[in-house]
């Protein structure tokens, strides 16, 4: 039996790349990655040659089961994600939950977490937080779901959000949780990385001067706590 390694990769700044991970995706046989045009440029920049092979979400049930045999029989394998630690909200969860049940064994080379990222710098409570992946696409969804989240959940929430239903999504909090704090964090260790903590109705103020851009994290507590 090899080693299946699980690699995070960097969410925007390169500098955030461990040494760690540089040496595991060099050493091994095989990487797996989501886009392997993406990560040519991470391999580009680091000097890194290991044959890289795509791992995503419109292959991971066909492919699984070869990259399962692999390490029964071949060589360690590494898999990275797009950006940040791979298996939050991406494919590698497949193949990782494959290993574990044949016996194989997994290992986390940690870095970069866009959601643990957000957490930290928000200002809302730590000791208790629940991620809740995208939002639905539909406001009937995400208001039932936001409803849902008001009877049961007792600490952060942690949201992705892309930019296209940011500014509904902002104003379906606030219909179901009044004018709770809000963090916003937008790309997150890049060049144009913006914080913002506000209520619901300061932030659809703001965005009504500036579109949404970008890739975000939301977080607020459902009992109104942290942030302001």
């Amino acid at each position: 039996m090899h080693t299946l390694y699980v690699v995070a990769t960097p969410i925007g700044n390169l500098e955030d790349m461990t040494y760690r991970a540089v040496r595991i995706l060099k050493e091994v046989p095989l990487v797996l990655a989501e886009d392997t045009r993406h990560s040519r440029l991470l391999f580009d920049h680091f000097d890194i040659h290991t044959p890289m092979e795509s791992y995503h979400d419109f292959n991971k049930e066909e492919v699984t089961p070869k990259y399962v045999e692999y390490l029964k029989n071949e060589g360690d394998i590494a898999i990275i994600s797009d950006a940040g630690t791979p298996g939050i909200a991406d494919p590698a969860f497949n193949l990782v939950r494959e290993c574990v049940r044949e016996g194989i064994d997994v290992r986390s080379v940690p870095g970069a977490c866009a959601m643990i990222n957000a957490l930290v710098s928000s200002g809302m409570p730590t000791d208790r937080f629940r991620f809740e992946n995208f939002s639905p696409k539909k406001s009937a969804q995400r208001l039932h779901l936001l409803e849902k989240l008001k009877e049961t959940a007792d600490s952060t929430l942690i949201f992705y959000a892309s930019p296209h239903n940011l500014v509904k999504f902002i104003g379906e909090i606030q219909q179901v949780f009044g004018e709770t704090p809000i963090a916003l964090m937008r790309e997150l260790t890049k060049k144009f990385e913006e914080h913002l903590v506000a209520t619901p109705s300061e932030l659809l103020e703001h965005y009504k001067k500036c579109n949404p851009k970008g890739e975000y994290v939301l977080l607020f507590h459902p009992q109104g706590k942290g942030g302001l």
